[in-house]
């Protein structure tokens, strides 16, 4: 089976560090939080300079290693898909490197690396890879890939979406799920 795993918000928690650095910014220029994300240029600013820090710090979410190994063992591709890219910050050249060392260094093996693929590319990259199940956070990629026939789990352990059938909130009932659905 080939898995295809989104990568912020769904193997590691990148909002959780994007807040903690987004305050330590906020007080170092004595602006609000809220200001800055709310403000193109000094979002822009922010990510400019935090945004590798970000991707290479960010925690990985419990079990995300031990299934996604168990996943691998038992025969199955492991895709990263997922919408970093190197045009989002143009000072950030080396994005799939940054991406790459954090998943060894976090001990996540994978089959491939695909960037900047978001909704309607997200769907398309699962489609041109032969994905069998994606995993993503973000219900417009969900509602992208379902609508090209794709079976997709939206994933959210903080509990945001109130959801029926492809909603799991932690990684040891996605491999119960995949298992079942093998």
């Amino acid at each position: 089976m080939r898995i295809g795993v989104d990568l912020d918000d769904t193997i590691c928690r990148t909002t959780e560090i994007v807040h903690d650095r987004i305050e330590k910014y906020s007080e170092a220029i004595h602006m609000n939080p809220l200001d800055i994300m709310n403000d193109e240029m000094l979002k822009e600013g922010f990510f400019r300079i935090y945004l590798e820090d970000i991707y290479t710090n960010v925690e990985v979410k419990r079990n995300v290693q031990n299934v996604l190994k168990r996943l691998r063992n038992k025969g199955n591709e492991i895709y990263i898909i997922t919408a970093r890219s190197n045009s989002t910050v143009p000072t950030v050249k080396n994005m799939f490197q940054i991406t790459d060392d954090w998943l060894k260094k976090n001990d996540i093996e994978v089959d491939a690396v695909i960037l900047s693929a978001y909704g309607e590319t997200k769907a398309d990259v699962c489609k041109r890879y032969e994905i069998d199940i994606m995993i993503d956070d973000d219900p417009y990629n969900y509602k992208k890939i379902t609508s090209e026939g794709i079976h997709c789990i939206l994933f959210d352990d903080r509990e945001r979406y109130n959801l029926k059938n492809d909603y799991l909130t932690n990684w040891l009932d996605i491999e119960k799920y995949i298992e079942r659905n093998r």
